[in-house]
């Protein structure tokens, strides 16, 4: 790509497709990803991640420079191009998708390792190591997976959870000043968000709605051209008709009078 269009291609990363939120400085949003990744490893590998949590191993440990590099600081050029046209596809929750199908295809190797040490010494550099079909199945598991509503709940239940953590705590008045200045905070951010979203989105029916006039506009030049050839058809057919009536009208008409017939002699 040029410059520009490379520059044009991040802002549509960061701004519509939203991942511009993992990199702000509190890193809330990275928190609530290696929340969701566990809680999917509880519900489609189970065994892996009791063995993951015996050894307490999060995801953080090993999943946060694969969230924040679109896995393209320990992974192939080629694997991260791939995982890039599924991110322009369907939207950043194939991070998600890509983290769960590596972690469950490598789980029989993962579980004979026994530290920590060498848990994620595996995960970290030689799981990056994929040959050609892994990395095909790899990418046929995550058009296979829908884990939007489970994403959802679980970054619900992490906020639940939050509250509930700091609800069960005895607070001073400083303590609950400085969660109301923090949830005043979050609330600001929120708004922003949604404010963001907002202006991506009436950019997008703007788009839309002068795309739409366009077509229209086409439109309506396609259907005048349509009733001119139809009236040039129109035209063209009646004057064959009377072309074949004066041919027809040639080919069974007498000779004409005043002239003699020419014989053989002749």
């Amino acid at each position: 790509m040029s410059e520009e269009d490379a520059f044009k291609m991040l802002k549509f990363l960061m701004f519509d497709m939203g991942l511009r939120k993992q990199y702000r400085p509190d890193m809330i949003i990275l928190q609530i990803q290696m929340y969701q990744l566990s809680r999917l490893l509880h519900d489609y590998h189970r065994d892996l991640y009791s063995h993951l949590e015996e050894h307490e191993i999060g995801p953080s440990l090993y999943a946060a420079p694969w969230f924040l590099t679109m896995f393209a600081s320990q992974f192939p050029l080629g694997f991260v191009a791939r995982v890039f046209d599924m991110i322009f596809l369907q939207g950043s929750e194939v991070i998600f998708k890509v983290a769960l199908s590596l972690l469950g295809s490598h789980k029989p190797l993962i579980l004979q390792h026994e530290n920590l040490e060498t848990i994620v010494d595996f995960i970290k550099n030689t799981l990056p190591n994929l040959g050609l079909v892994q990395m095909e199945k790899t990418i046929n598991q995550v058009f296979e997976m829908d884990i939007s509503k489970q994403l959802q709940a679980y970054e619900v239940e992490y906020h639940v959870l939050q509250d509930e953590l700091i609800d069960s705590s005895p607070l001073s008045d400083n303590q609950r000043m400085d969660k109301l200045e923090k949830t005043n905070s979050s609330l600001r951010k929120q708004n922003l968000d949604l404010l963001e979203e907002l202006q991506v989105a009436n950019g997008k029916i703007q788009s839309l709605e002068a795309t739409i006039e366009i077509l229209m506009a086409n439109e309506n030049k396609l259907k005048q051209t349509a009733l001119a050839l139809e009236l040039e058809r129109s035209a063209l057919l009646q004057t064959v008709e009377e072309l074949q009536k004066k041919a027809a009208e040639l080919g069974s008409g007498d000779p004409a009078p005043g002239k003699p017939e020419l014989t053989e002699d002749d």
